[in-house]
């Protein structure tokens, strides 16, 4: 008899044990999967976000933790509103607010501005110290001014007063002659003002204040002050809590979502003309999820409906392979079971691995039942057929498993916990369908083909069907061997030359399923704001460290914004107020008055003697007068002329309406002046709950958001903004700093998993095979199908991406094991006078390798383009594994100088007896 290994041996034994009760096997599997099944159903979690894929101890994910118990939820949900009138949003955004206030969902924090009237009377303490000072030098400047206007508070007064203050610069700087060393200053008091007199004399036209060029202080409230909007206006923000329960929970972040989602669906028909989206952290860590679960729903029937299919082109009939597919199944719960034990949960990273062992899985049946039924059609018995296929065939197969299996299992060496809990579950599951293929597949084959049992041990079949194990399509190939090679190194030479063409694209948005609302809306903030929604945080122990550091972080290049609760706690406040208070006696008692009605002939000569000082200063000054003073001088003549020729029935009406939006607009400003007089600190017991929630700590301390101005999503950004926020805080995190990390750790990750595949291949390629010229051509396939898929990726535009260049391992450990496989039945063909390559190892590694491609290929359908990559990349390395196993490996085989054959012993009768 054929000398058997060690391993073949053994696994002979577990193949005897589990055939020798089938129905005991097959019971006791079925019972494993109900309860594998049944665990999952009940204990099976999925974690969406990013945190949950990293290392826990690390300083940035610890920080975030520590922030979240402090401070609560750090990642809002986002509604973006967008539409051309600002009141059309903010009607919009009161109504969803109100709409999600009644939701069944209790959202603990639904806001989209902030009350400025909460801070009434507090003015002047927003203003920089400067300004205040600046505000005081005025005044007492002035005083006697002020005073005299607020009496007569008319046209004719006012310009008098300009007239008279021209010397010494109206309201300290309002203009000069621009002769002096000075240099000339704000003109445009004056010019708004004779423009507007000039063009009511005209006709009627929209009021502009003067005012607002010349008062820098009681300024009435925008009417968007205080709303969460762009820097133009285009997008107001509503910003959504996640419930308490629910956050980081994956059903309850969907439930809010769909809540959410629900009401802005609901509200189109009444604001059919506003765009509405929602978007935020935990929408596109949702919408990945729930793209990709879709996605591996979708994936893993369409995988075991193409991989039936193949299966009955192959064998052509459907009752042996749908056994096959019913006993992967099992292997599949019982992973799911095992990792629900000891996982508990799924993430974006691990969702798939169901098509992935589907594609895999599913080879080492297809091995062993190839060898099984030639062992049958070679007139073997069934439990000889089915002892002998473990002991050749399966030590093989285990090395197929250990190849597949470790290829991910060496993940669990890298440092990125996401990718090592994906080489753990995929690994698991490998090992566990090989193991299934190895038991209860036997068992199975036990059951349905008895009728074997008792076949003649003579039988033999007839010598012209012997041929029918021989390949005589893969051997009429081999006999050209220059072509072969040619093309073939043509091929490698073109990948070569292509592989630094090949890009890697860093950008997640680029994952998602395309048309995803969330992703579509936070491009549409990057593109309106110059910058993302995501932001850095570092918390600070005290209001002098918190404006510290905003300060600091305000300076750098590539900060637009800095958030904190110093946004509603002034700085410097006593040395504000010691400044308000020092004019404040000079405010507080003037009066406005009602102003004398116009009076033609007394504004005609006040204009009169303002254009004789231009004059004057003109005079003075010849060339060197500027520009301003000169346009002045012309506005000034051309009101005179004007005003000498007007019907007074004509003018007078016009410039009564005039004075009194003036007096108007002034008595708004300055009583605004007045009521902000006597302020009191902005404390932080005042600050509004929304905020507080936001920016103050359960502990006291102090949070600060640091907005980018760089595209975070896109590396360079993404590393320029991280390396100069930890020049000021080394220890600050937030969903940038986190990204930037992941991204560090998955690139760390690829590159080890890789190096640790083609490690371990080679190691367990050449335990099995002890002999270094056929280890290194069991792993030429591999090293040409890379290289062939590298090329094929430029050839498609197909990039790396953080997805799919985990495929590598997986694709070296595919064309590993097709590579062990061709090299293993050469071997054992060249031992007992066989052919190059048997007919069970070629058609066993083209199916293999077509239910692989089918396996991947599924997951092409995917709406998740990082899954859609990924099955691409997969496809095609497989594609470029299976050519390069079974064209080029093959001629070099045959190239290679072949020892002479050694004949088989003759077996004894008591080996007879056993192998039966």
């Amino acid at each position: 008899m054929i000398a058997i290994s060690r391993t073949g041996r053994l696994l002979r034994r577990l193949v005897r044990v589990s055939c020798r009760r089938p129905r005991v096997t097959v019971n006791l599997a079925l019972i494993l999967a109900i309860a594998g099944i049944l665990v999952t159903v009940h204990g099976m979690g999925f974690k969406t976000s990013g945190r949950d894929v990293l290392p826990q101890d690390a300083g940035y994910v610890k920080k975030y933790a520590e922030y979240a118990r402090d401070f609560g939820e750090l990642e809002d949900i986002v509604v973006v509103v967008e539409t051309p009138s600002f009141e059309a949003a903010k009607a919009y955004a009161s109504r969803l607010v109100q709409e999600l206030r009644a939701s069944p969902v209790k959202f603990p924090r639904l806001s989209y501005r902030i009350d400025p009237k909460r801070f009434e009377g507090r003015q002047l303490l927003y203003l920089s110290t400067e300004k205040l000072r600046e505000i005081r030098d005025k005044i007492f400047d002035h005083q006697e001014f002020m005073e005299t206007f607020a009496n007569d508070p008319s046209l004719a007064r006012l310009l008098e007063g300009v007239n008279v203050q021209f010397a010494q610069a109206f309201m300290n700087n309002v203009f000069d002659l621009g002769i002096g060393d000075e240099g000339p200053a704000d003109t445009r008091f004056l010019q708004v003002l004779l423009e507007q007199i000039e063009a009511r004399l005209d006709r009627p036209t929209p009021y502009l204040s003067p005012w607002g060029t010349l008062f820098s202080f009681g300024k009435e409230a925008d009417p968007d002050a205080g709303y969460f909007l762009s820097d133009d206006k285009s997008l107001l923000f509503v910003l959504v809590e996640t419930p308490k329960g629910d956050i980081s929970s994956f059903a309850g972040d969907a439930k809010a979502i769909e809540v959410i989602r629900g009401a802005v669906t609901r509200l189109r028909a009444v604001f059919p003309n506003i765009q509405a989206g929602v978007t935020g952290a935990p929408v596109l860590s949702n919408d990945e999820m729930s793209a990709a679960f879709q996605d591996s729903q979708v994936a893993t029937v369409l995988s075991f409906v193409l991989t039936l299919g193949i299966m009955w082109l192959a064998y052509w009939r459907l009752g042996k392979p749908i056994l096959m597919l019913i006993v992967l199944a099992v292997s599949i719960a019982w992973s799911l079971g095992v990792v629900t034990l000891t996982l508990g949960h799924l993430t974006i990273f691990s969702v798939m691995f169901i098509s992935i062992v589907v594609g895999i899985g599913i080879d080492y049946g297809i091995y062993f039942l190839f060898r099984y039924e030639e062992e049958l059609f070679l007139g073997r018995r069934l439990n000889e057929a089915l002892e002998i296929t473990a002991a050749r065939t399966g030590p093989g197969m285990l090395l197929g498993a250990l190849t597949a299996g470790g290829t991910f299992l060496v993940l669990m060496l890298t440092e990125f916990r996401g990718i090592q809990e994906l080489g753990y579950i995929a690994g698991l599951a490998i090992m566990l369908s090989w193991l299934a293929m190895m038991t209860v597949f036997p068992a199975v084959l036990v059951l349905v083909d008895r009728r074997h049992a008792l076949r003649p041990r003579d039988h033999k079949p007839r010598a012209h069907e012997l041929e029918r194990i021989r390949v005589p399509l893969l051997e009429g190939v081999t006999r050209y061997p220059v072509a072969v090679l040619t093309v073939a190194g043509a091929l490698t030479a073109a990948s070569l030359w292509a592989l630094p063409s090949v890009a890697f694209d860093y950008n997640l948005l680029n994952l998602q399923a395309k048309g995803t609302e969330s992703v579509a809306w936070e491009r549409r903030i990057l593109a309106t704001t110059g910058r993302s929604g995501f932001n850095g945080l570092v918390a600070a122990d005290s209001l002098e460290e918190l404006s510290r550091m905003q300060a600091a972080f305000e300076k750098l290049p590539t900060v637009s914004e800095v958030d904190s609760v110093l946004r509603l706690i002034p700085e410097d406040q006593p040395e504000k107020i010691a400044i308000i208070k020092s004019f404040a006696p000079l405010v507080a008692p003037v009066k406005i008055g009602r102003g004398s009605p116009v009076d033609l002939e007394h504004l005609t000569r006040v204009v009169r003697d303002l254009k004789r000082r231009f004059d004057v200063a003109a005079a003075e000054g010849g060339n060197k007068l500027p520009p301003e003073l000169r346009k002045l001088r012309d506005m000034s003549g051309a009101l005179l002329r004007r005003l000498e020729t007007i019907d007074r029935e004509v003018a007078e009406p016009a410039l009564t309406h005039l004075q009194a939006q003036l007096y108007r607009d002034f008595v708004g400003k300055f009583y605004s002046l007045q009521r902000n007089l006597q302020p009191r600190p902005v404390t932080l017991a005042e600050v509004p709950d929304e905020l507080r929630r936001k920016f103050i700590g359960a502990s006291g301390h102090f949070l600060l958001q640091i907005h980018p101005k760089v595209d975070i999503w896109e590396r360079e950004g993404a590393e320029r903004f991280v390396r100069e926020l930890r020049t000021v805080a080394p220890d600050v995190t937030g969903a940038p700093i986190i990204t930037y990390e992941a991204i560090r750790l998955m690139e760390r990750a690829y590159v080890q998993g890789t190096v640790y595949a083609f490690v371990l291949v080679t190691a367990l390629i050449y335990l099995m095979l002890r002999r270094v010229r056929e280890t290194g051509l069991a792993l030429l396939p591999m090293v040409i199908g890379l290289l062939w898929t590298f090329g094929l990726m430029w050839v498609f535009g197909l990039k790396f991406t953080l997805a799919n260049v985990w495929g590598l391992p997986l694709i070296i450990g595919t064309a590993a094991e097709f590579g062990l496989n061709v090299v293993m039945s050469h071997l054992e063909g060249r031992e007992h006078g066989g052919p190059l390559v048997q007919r069970s190892a070629v058609m066993g590694v083209s199916l293999n390798a077509f239910t692989t491609i089918v396996g991947f290929g599924s997951m092409m359908v995917s709406h998740h383009q990082g899954i859609l990559g990924l099955g691409l990349l997969l496809t095609i390395g497989t594609a470029c594994a299976l050519v390069a196993s079974l064209l080029v490996l093959p001629v070099v085989l045959r190239l290679m100088p072949q020892p002479a054959p050694k004949r088989a012993p003759v077996p004894k009768p008591a080996e007879s007896t056993s192998a039966a």
